[in-house]
């Protein structure tokens, strides 16, 4: 029983992320894709991040973080607010930070297409993957970023070539020795299911909802193959270092 569960430890990823870790049963799986989906202000970013820099800082774990929102400065900038430095991390060569927005501001102040990415067509799954499989395989990536993948979705009209796209992409950063966190922002009806949710192998959402002048956080495994965890809708927190989870307080959803 006791080399189950060792074996069955030595498979996860500890988050890094208080109060998380205990809702999984002891972290991530290994190779697993999961994703990250909420609304506007909801956490998403600073969750992988500390997922990310909990990584480099506790593991001595390589990651990759790429953005197809904000400019990595932004990025760098925002996160000093909890601490974390990704700026020497970036220098020391733990973390590397991949630019894939499709569109780049020029020194003029003209918008222009990224045309290391970008020549007159839709960036393609394909071509995110090719890139983010180099980047992992060149630095031994253990923890990857990809912010976010509703940037490449709202590209296609047809559902097949989204689904597909996705697929192919799932299936690439898990052939390799890492756990990826694909960030989703929340578009469309609460009540529709985002196609995205049935070909990840987890999904974790997080939701905001400002009541005077306070904002109640909250955050719910909706799935999670391979691991055996908390169903219900627990209350988080973002503080001066990170988020913090309370297990044992859960809302309404």
């Amino acid at each position: 029983m006791e080399k189950t569960r060792t074996r069955t430890m030595q498979n996860r990823v500890p988050t890094g992320i208080q109060g998380l870790d205990e809702i999984l049963g002891g972290g991530l799986l290994r190779r697993s894709c999961v994703i990250i989906s909420g609304g506007p202000g909801s956490g998403k970013t600073t969750l992988a991040t500390q997922f990310l820099y909990s990584g480099l800082t506790d593991y001595k774990e390589p990651a990759l973080y790429l953005t197809l929102t904000e400019s990595p400065n932004e990025i760098k900038n925002n996160m000093k607010a909890y601490g974390w430095d990704l700026e020497t991390a970036e220098k020391t060569g733990g973390l590397k930070i991949i630019d894939a927005r499709p569109i780049l501001l020029t020194s003029e102040g003209l918008i222009t297409p990224n045309e290391s990415l970008f020549r007159g067509e839709m960036l393609p799954f394909s071509h995110i993957a090719r890139l983010i499989l180099k980047e992992i395989r060149d630095i031994k990536a253990k923890r990857v970023i990809i912010d976010s993948i509703t940037v490449l979705v709202l590209q296609y009209v047809n559902k097949f070539y989204i689904r597909q796209g996705l697929l192919g992409l799932v299936q690439a950063l898990s052939s390799q020795d890492c756990t990826s966190l694909l960030l989703q922002e929340t578009v469309g009806e609460r009540n529709t299911i985002p196609l995205e949710w049935a070909l990840a192998h987890g999904v974790i959402s997080l939701s905001c909802d400002p009541k005077g002048g306070d904002t109640a956080r909250a955050i719910q495994i909706v799935k999670m193959r391979g691991i055996k965890h908390g169903e219900r809708v627990y209350a988080m927190e973002i503080r001066e270092k990170g988020i913090v989870v309370h297990p044992k307080v859960t809302v309404l959803p």
